[in-house]
């Protein structure tokens, strides 16, 4: 064992050993890499630097490529933007969609390839007027506008500042963007609507909605949210039954329905109890209630029932579900309803409740079938505010539903009530008050989806959705979504929207318009800059005397309409005024939550109004959660903004992280951890940027083009036309996870691992001619790698190339290509084979310098032989050949050998390397460098 003792000598000692002489430094011949373009920035320069690159290249680069790339052979890529909504500060969510659109465009710019893409904003709805509205209750429609339409501009300003310093690629200069309350956006929705009311797929009606007490609307389902833990009462009630002719084995007894219910409220407006012809039901009595009493339910329900209430039953008789058609039952609360039907439905399944539904027509989508069907009357017996009406039974009356309802009705009713508990299930709730919702009939505007799903469906199966690997799930998705829906309600009882444009009979409630009506409003859009006239102009003054003449009404006979058009029209018709009616946009790229959104209603309203979808691909994805899977909310503290990863870590990194994250997965994961990596693995791209630069230095005009023999250059060549072609397909498969996976591996790889690793004497010692053609190498992977990088770290690319092209030129002027003569499948194979050789000497070698190494290669194999010769003579040992090079040591031996296995073998050379290049072995101790750096240094002088 040994054993290190420190201490510290008493006495100060001298050498008297002569010093050696100064060693002569040849770093000012050496041809080191040298640029300016910086490793790292300081916040504050990244900061000006980011400034400078938007203010001066990504500002114009929008207007550049419409003026420059326009050409036949390769159409304009459309991509048609998804409006954001005009509310609030932007979050991670809109950064993931932005840039992922951004890498798009950008993608295709690079290759060419003219883009159209014009940025927008919905603008209208719920959320802004109750923003706009919170400081001050009871205003005025017109002021309620007025205040909403601020709100918006103010967030729409913030937003587009942000989104443009995010490096987005749009023509932020000249304000080229689209916003749902601008006038010719507005103009294009009201003749929207009306060409579908001509069609008469736009239509007035009455029926159950989805409606919002808290808010006062009426709700599509894209704006419902689901509480998971919800409670609900879960009551089985009895409904007096009237046999009617049934054929019972006991005749002294009293009959019931049993129904089971989680919406007691709507008992009031009960009109029928649907049955299934198809089931058999069961008459049975009940443990414990009076044996004279039976009670009808599904067989197949007997056991679920036993289950949920603990109640035993006993089966007297069992009668085929045909055989209630005849039956009548008793109202439980009207006690002036008798003999109220039983109707067959489809919709009255034995997978749960009793096999016997209770009908309220005002209160279901399948009830109001039945009544449409069997011509009963709808009554709704709740207001607007989800309070019941004066025509409900007294002690309702003026009584929450949905607070109230359901207590006071189970009360009234006790002794029909069979058994009573909760229920927690999923249950839908407004997405904005996060309060529960109703179904309700109302008297709203649908649009018939009835007449459109056949089409969709037809127009999807040609929709290419992305990503791949989820494109079958995405597109079921969609189409249930689609088919499910059995009409969408595009009214809303709100002020800050577009009016739906449409006249009503004072008496008759008859809907008035035309075509000269609608013109007329547009003439009046045009002249007032906005719809507000629609509040602040009586009829007076809104319909002169030849409307009202062609009309054949008076003013007196008219009332306007106060409903206005759901967000969701706005935005499902931005195609029609965005992309001038004609246009199919190649891509619609948003969350997966559009699938019951955007996706659908744009599709829907294309259908409608031109019979083709207005998108030829979808891409879907994600949203952003935190580590540990959570939503991000300022509830649980886990918010990150976009904002704060620019300033700490700079633009691009965020853009890396949307590329390394936002593609493949539907929760995208935000951390400290993962956007510190990507910083991590951006400046390691930077680092090799910044070494190209300043090996290849400014760029030079008519700069001569080398015949170069070198493998290794014509090596790195070939790999650079396959690594094009891989970014590429992976780019236009919108897969950008696998981009960032492939440039890193390209870089850390074919490019620094191999060639810059292999070339560095030769790089750095060589001659001009040497120098040169590595130059022109370098060039074309450094032009290639930014064309690769630019789409997704424009900054970095820009930056960089300021350091290369001396005119000012902006990467976005370049013209980039892998010039299919560079593929060099001999030069692969040659290099290959002598990286396997590396691989064995490098294991034997140990920590030997390897330029110390003498190695001799008995090779068998006449391929591998064939390969290695063109990098090197079979014979005697040389020092100067590109294998020596490749396997970076100072001499090689090829021999040709019987034996097929290849036979390595290694040993030290003893004699000193050149000061120089560290390379070649000095032939004797006078030579001050090898051969050829005298040779090099001779020619310099």
């Amino acid at each position: 064992m040994f054993r290190v003792l420190r201490f510290r000598p008493a006495n100060r000692f001298y050498s008297v050993k002569t010093a050696q002489k100064d060693v002569k430094k040849y770093t000012d011949t050496i041809n080191l890499p040298k640029t300016k373009f910086p490793n790292r920035l300081t916040a504050a320069k990244r900061e000006e630097q980011e400034r400078l690159i938007l203010e001066k290249k990504i500002a114009v680069s929008y207007q550049y490529q419409q003026e420059q790339l326009g050409e036949k052979d390769k159409p304009t890529f459309v991509l048609h933007d998804g409006p954001p909504y005009a509310n609030g500060q932007l979050h991670m969510g809109h950064a993931v969609n932005k840039i992922l659109k951004d890498i798009t465009l950008r993608q295709r710019v690079a290759h060419g390839q003219q883009v159209n893409y014009v940025p927008g904003w919905d603008c209208h709805g719920l959320p802004i007027e109750l923003k706009a509205t919170s400081a001050a209750a009871g205003q005025n429609a017109l002021e309620i506008r007025q205040k909403s339409r601020s709100f918006a501009l103010e967030a729409i300003e913030s937003q587009k500042k942000e989104f443009s310093s995010w490096g987005v690629l749009a023509n932020w200069q000249k304000n080229d963007i689209y916003m749902t309350f601008q006038p010719e956006f507005i103009e294009n929705q009201l003749n929207l609507f009306y060409k579908l009311y001509e069609k008469g797929l736009v239509y007035r009606d009455l029926k159950p909605v989805y409606w919002s007490p808290s808010s006062r609307t009426a709700l599509a389902e894209a704006e419902l949210e689901y509480d998971p833990k919800h409670i609900s009462p879960s009551v089985y009630v009895r409904f007096p039954i009237n046999p009617n002719g049934l054929d019972l084995k006991e005749k002294d007894t009293r009959l019931y329905a049993l129904v089971w219910t989680t919406t007691p409220w709507t008992l009031p407006s009960n009109q029928a109890i649907c049955y299934n012809s198809s089931l058999e039901y069961a008459l049975v009595r009940l443990s414990e209630h009076d044996q004279d009493e039976l009670y009808l339910i599904a067989s197949a329900l007997l056991a679920d029932f036993e289950e949920n209430t603990k109640i035993t039953c006993e089966v007297v008789q069992t009668l085929k579900g045909s055989s209630l058609g005849d039956l009548t039952y008793n109202h439980l609360i009207d006690k002036e309803q008798g003999d109220l039907p039983f109707y067959d439905a489809s919709h009255v399944q034995d997978s749960k409740g009793t096999g016997l539904v209770h009908t309220a027509p005002a209160h279901g989508p399948d009830d109001f079938l039945v009544s449409l069907a069997r011509k009963i009357p709808v009554k709704c017996l709740v207001n607007e505010e989800g309070v019941y009406t004066n025509d409900a039974p007294s002690f309702l009356v003026g009584k929450s539903v949905l607070k109230q309802g359901n207590p006071l009705v189970l009360e009234h009713i006790t002794n029909n009530v069979v058994h009573s508990s909760t229920l927690e299930h999923s249950y839908p709730i407004d997405w904005r008050t996060k309060k529960p919702v109703i179904i309700r009939a109302s008297e709203q505007w649908f649009i018939n989806t009835e007449k459109l799903k056949s089409s969709a469906a037809d127009a999807l199966e040609k929709v290419e959705i992305y990503p791949r690997a989820n494109a079958e799930a995405s597109k079921k998705a969609l189409l249930t979504q689609l088919q499910k829906r059995p009409y969408w309600c595009i009214s809303r009882q709100r002020a800050w929207g577009v009016p739906i444009p449409v006249l009503y009979c004072r008496t008759t409630g008859k809907v008035v318009l035309n075509a000269d009506l609608i013109q007329h409003f547009c003439r009046e859009l045009r002249k007032e800059g906005s719809m507000d006239f629609w509040w602040a102009k009586s009829l007076e003054e809104l319909l002169p005397t030849e409307i009202l003449n062609k009309l054949g009404y008076k003013v007196v006979d008219l009332v306007k309409g106060s409903d206005i058009l759901d967000i969701w029209f706005d935005s499902g018709s931005t195609w029609s005024a965005v992309l001038n009616k004609d246009k199919v946009a190649d891509l619609y790229l948003e969350g997966y939550d559009q699938f019951t959104g955007w996706f659908q209603s744009s599709l829907l309203m294309s259908i409608a109004a031109r019979d083709c979808a207005p998108y030829k691909a979808l891409f879907v994805h994600g949203f952003t959660v935190d580590e540990k899977g959570y939503k991000m909310s300022k509830s649980l503290g886990n918010v990150i903004s976009p904002k704060q990863i620019t300033k700490k870590y700079g633009t691009d990194v965020l853009r890396w992280w949307v590329a390394s994250h936002g593609t493949q997965h539907m929760s995208i994961t935000v951390s400290e951890k993962l956007l510190q990596q990507a910083a991590e693995n951006l400046s390691k791209v930077r680092a090799t940027l910044r070494y190209l630069n300043g090996a290849i230095g400014e760029r030079r005009q008519n700069q001569e083009n080398i015949q170069d023999s070198s493998f290794l250059n014509r090596y790195l060549l070939s790999q650079l036309v396959d690594f094009d072609a891989e970014i590429t397909k992976l780019y236009n498969a919108y897969e950008y996870n696998r981009v960032v996976a492939s440039i890193q591996n390209f870089l850390a790889n074919q490019v620094s691992a191999v060639y810059v690793h292999l070339i560095k004497d030769r790089l750095y010692c060589g001659d001009e001619r040497e120098l040169l053609a590595i130059r022109q190498t370098l060039t074309h992977c450094y032009e290639e790698l930014c064309k690769s990088l630019w789409p997704i770290v424009p900054f970095m690319v820009e930056e960089s190339w300021s350091y290369y092209d001396p005119t000012g030129a902006a990467f976005h002027q370049q013209s980039v290509t892998a010039k299919s003569q560079w593929q060099d499948e001999i030069a692969n194979e040659v290099v290959a084979s002598a990286l396997e050789v590396k691989k064995i000497i490098n294991q034997q070698a140990g920590d030997v310098n390897s330029w110390h190494i003498d190695a001799i290669l008995k090779v068998g194999n006449e391929k591998q032989l064939k390969l290695l010769q063109e990098l090197h003579p079979i014979g005697k040992p040389r020092s100067n050949s590109e294998l020596c090079e490749i396997l970076q040591v100072g001499s090689v031996t090829l021999l040709q050998s019987e034996d097929q296995d290849l036979q390595v073998s290694v040993k030290t050379l003893q004699t000193p390397l050149c000061p120089r290049c560290r390379r070649y072995s000095l032939d004797n101790a006078e030579q001050e460098t090898c051969h050829r750096c005298s040779l090099v240094m001779t020619a310099r002088n």
